[in-house]
């Protein structure tokens, strides 16, 4: 019985003196690359992750996908109905977006077959009419590369990089990207 009243006393003491978990917050949860190169503005927490929403540059898939890496991220992975909810509304309603942003999710390496950047298969998905897996576009083949669309929450699949045909078509696949650390 001592026994058991001891570890109930030292466990409370613990956490009493901070041996919870701190609350996430942009100091603790972005890398330092990112807080001292980006004004806090465009940073986000939310479930431990920090999201930076470049609306201030514009880059081919490949491009944006690189500067995430840079500091140890990925472009976002909204791998749920909530966080995909978050981020569209975010970006619609906090910084102004009103075009598609790019996301980690693409069908680079099996036309059909998405997959996130981090490898996680699709498991839920919000694909926009005649789009990602439902898309019967002649062109679909090329479109690889998938956007989310702060209005409506919904993906949209473009090509990765200014190819011969997206060139031909003028389709500019530049877009405003969100990072994911």
């Amino acid at each position: 019985m001592l026994v058991l009243i001891l570890s109930c006393l030292l466990v409370a003491s613990s956490n009493a003196q901070g041996g919870s978990k701190p609350t996430p917050t942009i100091q603790n949860t972005c890398p330092p690359g990112v807080i001292s190169t980006v004004n806090e503005f465009y940073l986000q927490v939310v479930n431990e992750t920090c999201f930076n929403f470049v609306v201030y540059d514009r880059k081919v898939y490949r491009d944006a996908s690189q500067a995430c890496k840079r500091n140890g991220g990925t472009l976002a992975l909204p791998k749920t109905e909530d966080l995909n909810d978050y981020l569209a509304d975010k970006a619609y309603s906090h910084y102004g977006i009103d075009d598609e942003v790019w996301i980690g999710l693409n069908d680079m390496k099996d036309e059909h077959h998405f997959v996130w950047e981090d490898q996680d298969e699709l498991d839920w998905e919000n694909f926009a009419i005649h789009h990602g897996l439902n898309n019967r576009w002649i062109f679909k083949h090329i479109q690889d590369c998938v956007a989310l669309d702060p209005y409506d929450g919904g993906w949209y699949d473009y090509p990765c990089d200014k190819g011969l045909v997206s060139s031909a078509l003028d389709s500019a696949p530049k877009k405003m990207f969100i990072c994911q650390y």
